[in-house]
């Protein structure tokens, strides 16, 4: 029970249909009344559901596939997959109304970490260890999809910039695998009463994998030959210069492919030498560089 909600769980159709007569019978001596429309039913079950139906005091009750409760969205199967994307939505929205009211583009990388830590990292973080190990992988990628737009955005880099060197740049990892660095911890608050003493929570029991993350192995060779920074500029103007720099993102410019190309490619030619465009060509053009000093 939870103020004015009540959740009846039952391994049977037959257990369940008896607590809901029992409820029925309990709220005609109290004179309480249940919203029957807004009561459903779940039927927790593996492969071909059997065909059950249930009623409180003579109205069918509907049977539904998911349901959300205290926040949670549970399915028939305990997959966490759809309450994850609807985590994932509701921190998109919170990324943008931030960007809208705080002047993130012109703050410190540090701060802006620390304001997504604040703001949308506790929508991951409730019931974490229940439903980490119970999504697909599709979703978590989508997890960490969500998290690189955000620092794609802060960088001022383009979408199909690569997330290994985005995650090298901003000195952080994927966000899924920052989420199951804190699982372990997320359950040390909990304290039992004595009586279940020797048993714990099911959901404690699944070992949430924790692996190291580096960046280096997915990153192009290319990419070493870019400018190195010792820090990040908090001023987005000059952010969004050094970043173009580094991700070579003004390659487009000198080259004679029209066609959209996100990196240089071996039949890229160089507008101003006429020769190969390869990857940060503007940085040794002989004729770039003479433009330069005129």
């Amino acid at each position: 029970m939870y103020a004015d909600d009540i959740c009846l769980l039952a391994e049977s159709n037959d257990d369940l249909q008896k607590m809901l007569n029992a409820l029925e019978l309990y709220c005609k001596e109290n004179e309480l009344f249940v919203n029957v429309p807004k009561t459903k039913v779940m039927i927790f079950h593996y492969g071909r559901c059997p065909s059950f139906s249930f009623s409180y005091s003579g109205q069918m009750l509907d049977i539904v596939n998911s349901f959300t409760y205290l926040g949670f969205t549970f399915t028939v199967q305990l997959s966490f997959t759809q309450h994850l994307h609807g985590q994932i939505v509701k921190a998109r929205s919170r990324i943008g109304q931030l960007f809208a009211s705080l002047p993130l583009s012109n703050l410190p990388l540090e701060l802006v970490l620390s304001t997504f830590e604040t703001y949308c990292t506790p929508l991951f973080m409730y019931g974490l260890p229940l439903w980490l190990n119970k999504t697909s992988n599709s979703s978590l990628a989508e997890l960490d999809s969500m998290f690189t737009k955000f620092l794609k955005r802060y960088l001022c880099a383009k979408p199909w910039t690569k997330n290994a060197i985005v995650y090298h740049l901003t000195d952080t990892i994927p966000f899924s695998k920052y989420l199951t660095a804190k699982a372990p911890n997320s359950t040390k608050s909990f304290t039992f009463p004595s009586c279940l003493s020797g048993l714990q929570l099911s959901f404690l029991t699944t070992k949430i994998q924790n692996e190291n993350y580096n960046p280096i192995p997915d990153i192009p060779t290319s990419f070493w030959l870019s400018k190195t920074f010792s820090s990040l500029p908090a001023s987005v103007f000059y952010r969004k210069n050094l970043v173009s720099e580094i991700l070579d993102a003004n390659h487009v410019l000198i080259c004679k492919n029209t066609k959209f190309h996100p990196y240089p490619q071996d039949d890229c030619i160089c507008c101003n030498c006429g020769e190969q465009a390869h990857p940060y060509h503007m940085r040794y053009c002989k004729n770039l560089l003479i433009d330069h000093s005129h």
